[in-house]
């Protein structure tokens, strides 16, 4: 059975997991779009785009009575790999020493603004 864990606030999103869905004993919230919740604006950069997603994932997680974590694998599109170092900062920044096994996805278009987009799968 798949449950959506909603959120009033969570930034727009073109993915339908952007809002989080659950089952199965895991959560998956995904897709998220680079604006900032308070403003709506893109936020610009690598660092910021991946501080903003991950505080994204763990909001909707908390929702669901999950959390950072409980988070098993992250998956993380880059529209440049030259992104791994900032990713690698915004994830010791959230998870501290041990962060959670990461894949990192080259793509060419993540959608409006974006430079990383994380998705994420937790323990629910």
């Amino acid at each position: 059975m798949k449950k959506i864990i909603e959120t009033s606030d969570a930034p727009a999103s073109t993915s339908p997991v952007a809002q989080g869905t659950a089952g199965g004993g895991f959560v998956f919230v995904g897709g998220q779009m680079p604006r900032d919740m308070d403003t709506g604006l893109i936020v610009d950069g690598a660092l910021e785009q991946a501080r903003l997603s991950l505080r994204h994932c763990e909001k909707i997680l908390r929702a669901a009575g999950s959390g950072l974590d409980k988070v098993t694998l992250a998956i993380v599109y880059v529209t440049d790999l030259s992104a791994k170092s900032a990713i690698n900062a915004a994830f010791g920044e959230a998870f501290g020493a041990n962060p959670p096994a990461r894949n990192l996805v080259e793509v060419k278009d993540i959608g409006e603004g974006a430079i990383v987009e994380i998705g994420v799968i937790a323990l629910a």
